[in-house]
């Protein structure tokens, strides 16, 4: 391995060099915490608490000599390294404010270098975003004019590209209005005591030669991941281990649009989910997943595991966003209407279990047929288990996380049977489960039922009953008719006396008898409706013995593969 490393200063580090933060690098996510604990070291430098301010180690790679300026990769050290140019940026926009043009001018290397043809360039850039670059710029070149006409605010908002990049401009902010509060307190002379702090910051210069090299120096001082999230260190993994090398620039890409897809605030849980489908639960063995996925793909192909991360991805894109239009993976209605379902519910324990599923499904393994069964099933499960029974999830993830991998790794055709025989067991016995169905129900005018809780409840456990009368289809107008006026009692406003019913019927019903009612029944979409008026144009209704057989439907037969 053929490395450098020494201790160094800001000013060594920001002297005609330029720094250039890789595609595939975490986007800048520092925030005020970050930003004020740096402003308060240097602080500490300033006031005479503090001989220096020290920050850890920085991993640099060689790169190409560009017009006599020597380029260098960031590996580790992104976040600190922006923060830095940010915090320079910001001295120098108040000392030219202030007119201190020959300070602003000598500050101005140490953001911005002179290449060999004297032109301009920043010193630190980023492949995926140019609003770092623009607002260094602005700074760089506004005029005694531009000062009278322009807030900092707005300059900032000005040169701020995308969505992506409005932390930076944050970052902006911050220390524009922290160093205005500061220099104005105590004089505009301190501003150069600031600028001297910060470019007298000491940190440990680590230089590799090649970009392997870089990597696995990378994950040494990575190696507990206490620092990186689990995905940061996996994609560093995965970027060492790309052979031959010149793969790697489409390796980067390759991930870039994994986070593209999945979206970064969400690429915790998809590895972690994408981890235990793939290779079962590592937290219960105090394992991260990183690790997990790093043990279980050694001597393998990295760019496979590559392909089945980003393959998983557009898989896992669909259940956080069932309506999203993903090229690979065409949702039907089922998968719509389950996955929507689960995520308004946010239901996030079956989505490693789903995840096996989806793939299992895509391979031709599990038929269209058995796949929409199984999501229909898992719907079904979910309502009686968690809305109706009202249990707690958490006594499910075991048996999910352990069918996950089961249905990814060595599935076939007996492992669905298996699988749901193994969630029924934990269903309550069929006298708790008709105790907990008489507890659903909704009324504005009895204080057990009221509230958009239950009635939210009331509309899914129609819903599925409608879907079981009707071949899996359901009326999207679906309102709450209830069948006895809920007024009269408390017990008129439990399930049992509730069906399904469009809402211009509903309104026609309002205020009559029930014999009134039943021809508006007759006529409605809804086969609930229309089975209700048939059993009881002539027959006694008893709401609470509609709820005993509701709740026997609901155990025995809805509740089948």
């Amino acid at each position: 391995m053929s490395f450098d490393a020494h201790e160094d200063k800001i000013r060594e580090l920001f002297n005609r060099k330029v720094y250039n933060i890789p595609r595939n690098q975490r986007r800048y996510v520092w925030k005020k915490s970050n930003w004020q604990e740096l402003f308060d070291g240097v602080l500490s430098v300033v006031e005479g608490k503090l001989t220096s301010h020290f920050i850890g180690s920085i991993v640099l790679k060689e790169d190409d000599m560009e017009n006599g300026l020597p380029n260098y990769l960031i590996i580790d050290g992104q976040q600190r390294i922006i923060t830095l140019s940010i915090f320079l940026s910001c001295i120098m926009y108040w000392l030219k404010r202030e007119g201190m043009k020959s300070d602003f001018n000598g500050t101005k290397p140490y953001v911005i270098a002179k290449d060999d043809k004297d032109n301009d360039v920043v010193m630190v850039t980023t492949d995926d975003g140019a609003s770092l670059e623009s607002i260094v710029k602005t700074i760089s070149e506004m005029d005694d004019t531009n000062f009278e006409k322009i807030t900092p605010t707005s300059m900032i908002k000005s040169n701020i590209y995308s969505k992506s990049d409005e932390n930076i401009g944050e970052a902006f902010k911050f220390y524009l209005q922290t160093i205005s509060d500061y220099y104005k307190q105590v004089g505009a002379e301190n501003l150069l005591k600031l600028r001297d702090a910060v470019r007298d910051i000491t940190f440990v210069n680590i230089t590799a030669t090649t970009e392997e090299d870089s990597y696995t120096i990378f994950e040494i001082l990575n190696a507990r991941g206490q620092d990186l999230a689990d995905h940061e260190l996996l994609k560093n993994y995965i970027m060492r281990y790309i052979q031959p090398e010149k793969k790697r620039d489409k390796a980067k890409l390759e991930w870039h649009s994994i986070e593209s897809t999945i979206g970064n605030k969400n690429m915790v849980e998809f590895i972690r989910h994408y981890t235990i489908h793939k290779y079962g639960d590592s937290g219960r063995n105090n394992k991260s997943e990183y690790k997990t996925i790093q043990d279980n793909n050694r001597g393998k192909s990295t760019q496979e595991l590559l392909k089945d991360i980003q393959k998983k991805s557009l898989y896992y894109s669909v259940l956080l966003s069932p309506a999203g239009e993903i090229d690979d993976h065409n949702r039907n209605e089922t998968e719509y209407r389950v996955f929507e379902f689960f995520r308004k519910k946010r239901q996030k324990q079956m989505r490693p279990v789903l995840l096996s599923l989806i793939t299992r499904n895509k391979s031709g393994e599990i038929s269209d047929e058995l796949y929409n069964k199984t999501l229909n099933f898992l719907y079904n499960f979910y309502v009686c288990y968690n809305i109706i029974g009202a249990e707690n999830s958490n006594r499910l993830t075991n048996t999910l996380n352990k069918y996950a991998v089961k249905i990814e790794n060595e599935y076939n055709e007996n492992i669905v049977a298996e699988f749901v025989s193994e969630l029924k067991k934990k269903l309550p016995t069929e006298e708790m489960f008709k105790n907990a169905f008489c507890n659903v129900g909704w009324s504005k005018r009895s204080n057990i039922y009221e509230g958009e809780k239950n009635k939210d409840r009331v509309q899914t456990v129609l819903e599925v009953l409608e879907r079981y009368y009707n071949n899996g289809f359901c009326n999207t107008e679906l309102t709450i008719e209830h069948i006895l006026p809920d007024s009269q009692s408390d017990e008129n406003g439990q399930i049992g006396n509730l069906i399904p019913l469009e809402s211009k019927l509903n309104e026609k019903c309002e205020d009559k008898e029930l014999k009134d009612k039943i021809p508006f029944y007759s006529k409605s979409s809804f086969i609930s409706a229309r089975n209700f008026s048939n059993r009881y144009k002539d027959e006694v209704f008893v709401p609470s013995k509609r709820t005993e057989y509701m709740a026997r439907l609901f155990y025995k037969d809805i509740l089948k593969l």
